[in-house]
């Protein structure tokens, strides 16, 4: 409820016009309960056809009114929660673009797609009718009020069903927390094994997986049934225990009002008008009861995306130079995975000169994609410093940095766009006229000239409907777009035919014709034998710098 007071307060006045707007249709809706009691009372008393017009009359003008208050009520309502669900939504998208990659490596992909979820649940939650059935519970107040005017006992009766509601109510968000919870991680792990098994389908059938996919599909899915099942349950009795209030309410009021109609203390009419009015006001209980169980695990997913959104995120501040003249130093550098037995690598000094070419080599798990990922600033480093043109990288404008970069990275994923969007968001404004050279440096050309929709080709799944070799040079091509003084290439042959070995050969060479500073990290023997300068991150804990002239045959 916590979030719904805070979105009420950000509206204050549409708040006291809701609540206005309750009043009104509720004090409109006893003109019901009154038509009943004087038309039994007096016009089946007395006969008289004037006392039934007026009082059909009067209850018509009422039920006119209250319409028209219950859609200016909805209306209103439907208002108050459009700028905070666009607030929370505009604030997750920024925590997942903006966190560091660090913090959100953390996270299982499963998990971080339950949580982004959880805006859509919240949005649901807060919506029109909910926002009503909690402004509108105090009202039944109202209507305990007009029962005790017309028999005091009938409304302690109504009072008991009431507060037998509120217990039921309360012991089912209670009881319902735990398997809740647990159901949750039940369903994080079975999307994340559908996603495995969607997304290495011919592995399954390749490797003869599917015992094992099988095993670990039915005990899921039995656990999700059983836990489903279980709060099903849990939820069903809940909502026969309050259907069962409502009975015992009804046959309370007329079996206590009876005696009393007998006992003369009050007459039929007044009997059926309380019944009424008891009947309204446990329903008014009933739905904000109702209201509560679905903001209650709104309230569950909220805390989920703050803890998500308060996750640290990259500076959007700092120093952008006028000119990088692409000189970078690495000073006394270490980095540490969390919990890893020891440092990846530490103690790392090595300076780049503008133009410069290093190629970074080690077995896989050694860093090497661990430093690039250091260079581009998605990691900080642990000890020590990376120093651009001798300022600290962390004391730099990310945004303004990565335009620095000519940045292709091991994994080729992209955004579900076209081929020309995703290659032009580092430089939307790039001419037609370099796009055309980009590609054909980047051996695209053919492929987009048999392509149906060219340029136009939808890319999606990250780029998994792309065959990797395109993905590689989609990735190249996309890095080139950029075009700053610091190439910045992760196993940039993976993946590639021998044409496109040599189209990126070719661009190294040209990238360093052009005075870039390169950085590639690879072990494709056809770069290391051409290499001048050689880091070894095999070599623990301190990586080996090698120096040495170009040995003859290598083709980068």
């Amino acid at each position: 409820m916590k979030e719904l007071l805070r979105r009420l307060r950000l509206k204050p006045i549409l708040a006291l016009e809701i609540i206005g707007c309750c009043l009104f249709i509720n004090i409109l809706s006893l003109a019901s309960t009154i038509y009943v009691i004087l038309v039994l009372s007096r016009y089946v008393g007395y006969g008289f056809d004037g006392t039934l017009v007026t009082l059909t009359v009067g209850v018509l003008i009422a039920t006119i009114f209250s319409f028209g208050f219950t859609s200016v009520r909805s209306t209103l309502a439907s208002a108050v929660s459009l700028t905070p669900d666009f607030d929370l939504s505009t604030s997750v998208l920024s925590a997942l673009s903006q966190a560091k990659a660090q913090a959100l490596d953390r996270i299982p992909q499963a998990k971080v797609h339950e949580i982004l979820g959880g805006v859509q649940t919240v949005a649901t939650a807060y919506e029109g009718a909910h926002v009503i059935n909690v402004l509108e519970a105090p009202f039944f107040l109202l209507f305990i009020g007009a029962t005790f005017l017309l028999s005091p006992l009938l409304a302690l009766v109504t009072m008991l069903a009431i507060a037998a509601t509120l217990v039921n109510g309360w012991l089912s968000l209670r009881l319902g927390k735990t398997p809740a919870a647990r159901l949750q991680e039940e369903m994080v792990a079975h999307r994340t094994l559908v996603a495995s098994a969607v997304g290495g389908a011919d592995t399954v059938r390749a490797f003869l997986c599917r015992p094992f996919l099988a095993h670990q599909w039915e005990g899921q899915l039995a656990n999700i049934g059983r836990l489903t099942r279980s709060m099903s349950g849990s939820r069903t009795f809940s909502l026969g225990v309050s259907a069962t209030i409502a009975g015992l309410l009804r046959v309370g009021v007329y079996a206590v009002g009876a005696k009393l109609a007998v006992d003369g203390v009050i007459t039929t009419s007044t009997l059926i008008g309380v019944s009424i009015l008891a009947s309204k006001a446990l329903q008014i209980v009933a739905s904000y009861m109702q209201t509560s169980f679905v903001i209650a695990r709104a309230g569950e997913k909220m805390a989920q995306l703050r803890e998500f959104m308060a996750l640290p995120r990259e500076s959007s501040s700092g120093t952008a130079m006028r000119v990088y003249s692409g000189r970078m130093e690495f000073k006394d550098l270490g980095f540490a995975y969390p919990a890893s037995s020891g440092p990846l690598f530490e103690g790392l000094n090595l300076v780049l000169d503008p133009g410069s070419v290093l190629v970074v080599r080690g077995y896989n798990g050694s860093g090497k994609t661990t430093l690039a990922r250091l260079v581009t600033g998605l990691l900080d480093p642990g000890r020590g410093q990376i120093l651009v043109d001798g300022v600290d990288l962390r004391q730099i404008a990310l945004e303004w940095w990565r335009k620095q970069l000519i940045y292709v990275p091991q994994e080729a994923l992209f955004l579900s766009a076209t081929i020309r969007e995703n290659l032009l968001f580092p430089n939307p404004d790039l001419p037609g006229e370099r796009l055309n050279d980009i590609l054909r440096m980047a051996d695209l050309r053919r492929f987009l000239d048999l392509s149906p929709q060219g340029l136009e080709t939808p890319v999606r799944e990250g780029g998994r409907n792309l065959p990797l070799g395109v993905r590689r040079r989609l990735a190249l091509a996309r890095g080139l777009v950029g075009d700053g003084p610091l190439a910045v290439l992760d196993d940039p042959t993976e993946g590639l035919d021998q044409e496109g070995a040599t189209a990126m050969y070719s661009t190294i060479n040209e990238l360093a014709r052009l005075g870039k500073t390169i950085l590639v990290f690879t072990n494709d023997m056809n770069i290391v034998k051409a290499a001048r300068l050689i880091l070894d991150l095999g070599e623990k804990p301190v990586p080996l710098v090698v120096r040495a002239p170009a040995q003859e045959g290598g083709q980068a």
